[in-house]
């Protein structure tokens, strides 16, 4: 796993690589849950437990939906940034397609994870580049008013090449 640190952001903020695989969501909980905690956060149980769904979701989608990468590069990317209000996590993989928000079909199996997203999430999103896409979201958690300088910017570094 190689994690990067954004030295120049005025915000906390670590990239991780995760493998295009099943146990990607499960890394990636993990991981997020990590560098919360590293931070020393005060994040309550229900924002910690919906920071690891929503992860969960993006991870889980980018896994089973996006189009397989390029040879010789790993799977998928995630971005956690935290500031003074507000997390931000995004994850980036090579296909280009944007995710679409079905009505759920609750009796399904699957199906429902941008919903549960949309639902739980203060902003969600999903921005392509020239290297595929990533879909975010962004969680208020410590209280307060979100300032402009919190904001995640358009790009989250283009989700650089690896």
């Amino acid at each position: 796993m190689n994690v990067l640190t954004d030295s120049t952001s005025r915000l906390l903020s670590r990239w991780c690589d995760l493998p295009c695989s099943p146990i990607a969501s499960s890394i990636a909980r993990r991981w997020v849950a990590g560098m919360l905690t590293s931070w020393k956060l005060p994040l309550s149980p229900a924002n910690e437990a919906t920071i690891a769904e929503l992860t969960s979701e993006l991870v889980t989608n980018a896994v089973q939906h996006a189009a397989p990468p390029p040879c010789g590069s790993s799977g998928i990317r995630i971005n956690v940034r935290a500031g003074a209000t507000t997390i931000w996590l995004a994850v980036c993989d090579h296909d280009p397609t944007l995710p679409t928000r079905r009505a759920p079909d609750f009796f399904a199996e699957s199906g429902r994870g941008l919903f549960l997203v949309e639902a739980q999430a203060d902003q969600w999103g999903a921005v392509q580049h020239e290297n595929g896409k990533y879909v975010w979201f962004s969680l208020q958690c410590h209280g307060g008013a979100q300032h402009p300088s919190e904001m995640p910017p358009a790009d989250p570094s283009g989700c650089p090449e690896r």
